[in-house]
């Protein structure tokens, strides 16, 4: 199974663009932070140990044809590991995290409710 990976070249995260799901496999997560594989793995178990996410929606285990089979990682669980990890690339991925939320909040316009605050 070929997988598309979230990249980050030149300081810049790059999503494949067409995707509707993200999948990437811990060697994948760990190319993308920088970071060792046991550093992936140990912290992947830690989240799911914790039970923050549901490990049935975050995880997925594809079967190759051969009787191999590799586990798979979806964006919700890469983004709690760049919380958990540290290193540059997991630093700038952060920043791409909220500077993506921000520039989304500023394309929703603020729509008022008709509630009205006042400071006595």
């Amino acid at each position: 199974m070929k997988t598309e990976s979230i990249s980050i070249v030149n300081n810049k995260v790059i999503i494949p663009s067409g995707l509707n799901e993200i999948w990437m496999t811990a060697n994948q997560i760990a190319n993308l932070f920088e970071c060792f594989i046991s550093k992936v793995n140990a912290n992947i178990r830690a989240i799911l140990k914790s039970q923050v996410l549901d490990n049935t929606k975050v995880c997925q285990t594809y079967y190759y044809k051969n009787g191999n089979s590799v586990e798979l990682y979806n964006l919700e669980i890469i983004i709690a590991l760049s919380f958990k990890i540290k290193s540059h690339n997991s630093e700038i991925f952060r920043k791409w995290i909220y500077d993506t939320i921000i520039a989304e909040r500023i394309r929703i316009p603020f729509l008022m409710t008709g509630n009205c605050f006042s400071l006595n």
